[in-house]
C-alpha cells in the first residue's frame, strides 16, 4: 500500500510540474525527472519537408532523455527515434488533457511548426 501512495504522489507531484512548464528551461528541468511516465510526441498537422513530401509524426515512449539541449525519444518498439532541439522552442502552452488523464504541452517552434507532447499522468489501478 506504501509504495501505491507513493506513486500516486509521484504522479500528482508531476503533473503539478508540467502544468508550470512555460519555456525549455523548465521543460529540460521535468524531463529530467519524469521516470515511467507514457510521453506522446505527435505533429499537431501534417508537416511539409518542402520538397512537396507531407508528413505525420506520431512517437509513443515510457521514457525520455535530454542530452545537452536536446530532447530525445525512442519510441517503445525500438524502431522511431525523434530528437528535438530544445533551443527552437518560441512557446509552450500545458494543460490538463481532454480526457483528465495526463497533461498536455503544445510545443510552439520559431520556425513555425507544432507539436503535442503528451504526459500520461493518470494512476492507473492494477489490483484492487
Amino acid at each position: 500500500m506504501d509504495g501505491m501512495q507513493n506513486w500516486t504522489t509521484y504522479l500528482e507531484t508531476m503533473r503539478s510540474r508540467l502544468l508550470l512548464v512555460n519555456d525549455s528551461d523548465s521543460l529540460i528541468s521535468v524531463l529530467n525527472d519524469v521516470k515511467n511516465i507514457p510521453i506522446a510526441l505527435s505533429t499537431i498537422e501534417d508537416v511539409t519537408d518542402g520538397t512537396g513530401l507531407s508528413m505525420s509524426l506520431s512517437v509513443i515512449c515510457s521514457e525520455v532523455k535530454v542530452i545537452g539541449r536536446v530532447m530525445c525519444l525512442v519510441s517503445d518498439d525500438m524502431f522511431t527515434t525523434v530528437q528535438l532541439n530544445l533551443e527552437t522552442i518560441k512557446k509552450i502552452s500545458s494543460k490538463i488533457s481532454v480526457d483528465r488523464k495526463g497533461v498536455v504541452m503544445k510545443l510552439s517552434l520559431k520556425n513555425g511548426a507544432e507539436f503535442l507532447l503528451m504526459f500520461h499522468t493518470d494512476f492507473v489501478d492494477g489490483e484492487e
